[in-house]
């Protein structure tokens, strides 16, 4: 049994666990939590459902980068009315929600390995584990 996608999936939701931290996306980092424990000894239903937490963190990000940017939006409303030319304020929002877009590729790419890892892993063992 070939684990290549099992590790590119805890490679890319452990990478995206920064995200996830900064933005206390709890799907997120209970999803890497999963990716790693399942890497030990891989089982069908724990990549399930790490790809599927994957998922909700990907719909989170995204909500939470529309309000980062409406945020934005609003701080250099408010910098206009009172004439500031530039908001700092702006620029740190509209950055969180660029990084917020490199987060949300991870999610799709840890969701979407975890997904083909649970195709591969066959369930054979008999053991009782976390996941069956």
């Amino acid at each position: 049994m070939s684990n290549n996608n099992l590790k590119k999936a805890v490679a890319a939701g452990s990478i995206a666990l920064v995200w996830s931290i900064c933005s206390l996306n709890l799907p997120g980092i209970i999803a890497a939590i999963i990716s790693w424990a399942i890497y030990g000894k891989p089982k069908r239903n724990g990549a399930k459902a790490a790809g599927a937490l994957y998922v909700v963190s990907f719909i989170g990000s995204v909500i939470f980068a529309l309000l980062l940017l409406l945020a934005g939006g609003m701080f250099g409303f408010i910098g206009e009315i009172f004439g500031a030319a530039e908001n700092a304020m702006t620029g740190l929002l509209n950055g969180m929600a660029a990084f917020s877009l490199f987060g949300d590729a991870l999610y799709i790419a840890a969701a979407v390995y975890s997904f083909k890892a649970s195709g591969e892993i066959s369930d054979d063992s008999g053991e009782n584990g976390f996941f069956d």
